[in-house]
Order: structure tokens, then C-alpha cells, then sequence
């Protein structure tokens, strides 16, 4: 009984630290904590020992945050590569991640704060991705300093990348025109998992290359592969 009860007891203890949050920076020390939100730019963690921390894309591999892995990439804005978290919808052979989409970034409590954050996500003229969407971080200290209004990612956008492949591309759900759209999403999808006979006939039958069509078929042809 005592046997029983200690196995029970090591495996609730495991399921509490996995499903517990925690951010792995790039010099792979581990933060485990409360992921209060993000806005894609940054990650907002209360730590363990009670501490708030922000820490930008930069400075992090990646997160886990209620159930979901986020991880930081790299994208060109004008002459400059600038870092943002995308969130995985899919890993394997072929990879689809998903930017944005949320009102993450809440207020900070009084009692945990180190120091308060404004944090703001500019739109000057670069691109992100090549998207023409700029800007970055901006972060004012001071106790008195909190944000105005929950800071947010934009519309949903997607990515995909096939290591080994090609680079990290977008797959344009919107464009200037619906057919535009519809034939560049099935040339994308034709060169990341044309390779297999079945799957490239679905693409090339398909009619909508909406989100749920491209995750259906990543995921598809990702089983393949195992």
C-alpha cells in the first residue's frame, strides 16, 4: 500500500512540474513559474521565488505556456533581424507555427513587481517578414510605470519551414486578391509536401487553402514521416 501510494505520489509530483510553465533562455537556464502573457516580442514570467521577469525574444529558445510551445525566430525587418515568438502548431519533418492573435500582456500586481514595464509594439515602415510590420519593444522602468491597456499581437498569420529546406516562409491567408491567395498558399504547400503522391493530390484539388486545410494537411504528411 505504502508501495502504491509513493508511485502515486512520484507521478503526480512529474505531471505537476511538466504541466507547470517554464521559459528556457539561451544559455539553456531553465525559469519555471507563472506565464502571466506575451505579445509575441517578449514573455512575461512570475518566477518561482515571486520575482517578475520580461524577457525579450532575444534572450529565449523557447517557452510552454498552458499547454502550448512557443518558440523565438528569427525574421528580417529592413536591414535589421529581429526576433518573435511563434507558436507551434506542428513539428516534425515540415514545421507550422502561428504568430499572433491575442490580448496577452495583463497589468502587474503590486506586490511581485521588481519593476513595471510599458510595453509597446511600434509599426514604423520595416517589415516583419517582409510584411511591412516594424517596430519592436519599448520598455519603461519605475515602480509608477504600468501599461495603460493590455498589450496585444495582431491578426493571426502563419508560418512554415522544412529544415533543410528553405527558410522560415509565411503562408498568406490573405492577399490582395482570393485567387492570389489560393495559388500561392498550394505552390508553398506543393514544394514543402508535393513528395508525396496523395497529399499533392489533395493540394492540387483543393479549393479553400484556408488555416484549417493547411494544418490538416502538415499534420498528415508529417505522419507519414514517422
Amino acid at each position: 500500500m505504502k508501495f502504491l501510494f509513493s508511485i502515486f505520489l512520484f507521478s503526480f509530483t512529474l505531471t505537476q512540474l511538466f504541466a507547470q510553465d517554464f521559459i528556457v533562455k539561451n544559455n539553456d537556464d531553465v525559469i519555471r513559474g507563472t506565464i502571466k502573457g506575451t505579445d509575441y516580442f517578449s514573455v512575461f514570467i512570475s518566477a518561482n521565488d515571486e520575482a517578475d521577469v520580461i524577457l525579450p525574444a532575444k534572450d529565449v529558445k523557447n517557452f510552454f505556456w498552458n499547454g502550448d510551445s512557443f518558440v523565438s525566430k528569427g525574421f528580417a525587418n529592413g536591414r535589421n533581424f529581429e526576433y518573435r515568438f511563434v507558436k507551434v502548431i506542428e513539428m516534425g519533418t515540415v514545421n507550422l507555427y502561428s504568430f499572433g492573435g491575442g490580448t496577452l500582456v495583463p497589468q502587474v500586481k503590486e506586490k511581485k513587481v521588481k519593476f513595471r514595464p510599458s510595453i509597446g509594439i511600434g509599426t514604423g515602415t520595416g517589415g516583419f517578414g517582409g510584411m511591412g510590420m516594424g517596430g519592436g519593444i519599448s520598455i519603461g522602468g519605475g515602480r509608477n510605470s504600468v501599461p495603460e491597456k493590455p498589450a496585444g499581437a495582431p491578426v493571426v498569420r502563419y508560418f512554415i519551414e522544412k529544415p533543410g529546406a528553405g527558410p522560415l516562409q509565411e503562408v498568406p491567408m490573405k492577399a490582395i486578391t482570393e485567387d492570389a491567395r489560393k495559388l500561392e498558399v498550394k505552390n508553398i504547400l506543393l514544394q514543402k509536401i508535393g513528395d508525396q503522391p496523395a497529399l499533392k493530390a489533395k493540394v492540387e484539388a483543393g479549393t479553400n487553402f484556408n488555416s484549417r486545410d493547411v494544418i490538416e494537411w502538415v499534420k498528415e504528411y508529417n505522419a507519414t514521416k514517422k
